[in-house]
């Protein structure tokens, strides 16, 4: 349930907060899918990211890939401060964002992850245990195959995807491209 505005004493609105008891249950983490979403369909991506028929367009048109097994954490974003004016010490302008990703198809996605090389035109999509979320800008990304010296240990590729925006990305229900094999 919403707190009442009372707490809200300026002429700033504020969307409602809601207390636990009202919320649905608690999101599970570890980035466990993804998807690599080409800049020219996220806007019809955004109208409705639950579409599933918009997301199965895409993906036979070549414009999303879907990464339907990963391992990986998102770092929530680090801010990054511009000028203060007047009173204000500093003005809020958005944070840089990092997702990792590790990827355990080592030599089949060899080729995939050397064409995203220096790729400045797709945004990604990560997924949660039911959310997906959506960069708003492209990311860029820098993989690498560390290899160990334990020879129990997995060669898989590991991948660091980069962006800046000025909020982090919204969660929104799966689309069943996610959830369907």
């Amino acid at each position: 349930m919403p707190y009442a505005t009372a707490y809200n004493d300026c002429n700033d609105n504020l969307s409602p907060h809601y207390s636990r008891t009202c919320d649905e249950e608690t999101e599970r983490g570890r980035i466990r899918k993804g998807a690599f979403i080409h800049k020219s369909v996220i806007a019809t991506i955004m109208e409705d990211p639950t579409d599933n028929a918009v997301w199965t367009t895409a993906i036979g048109d070549g414009k999303i890939l879907i990464l339907p097994e990963l391992s990986g954490t998102f770092d929530g974003g680090t801010p990054k401060m511009g000028p203060g004016y007047a009173d204000q010490k500093e003005t809020y302008l958005g944070a840089d964002f990092k997702a990792t990703i590790k990827d355990p198809l080592y030599k089949a996605n060899f080729q995939f992850y050397k064409s995203l090389v220096g790729k400045t035109s797709w945004h990604f999509a990560y997924c949660t245990e039911t959310q997906v979320h959506i960069t708003g800008k492209p990311v860029t990304v820098s993989s690498k195959n560390p290899i160990t010296e334990n020879i129990d240990d997995s060669v898989i590729w590991e991948s660091d995807l980069s962006w800046f925006e000025k909020f982090t990305p919204a969660p929104h229900d799966q689309p069943e491209v996610f959830t369907t094999p």
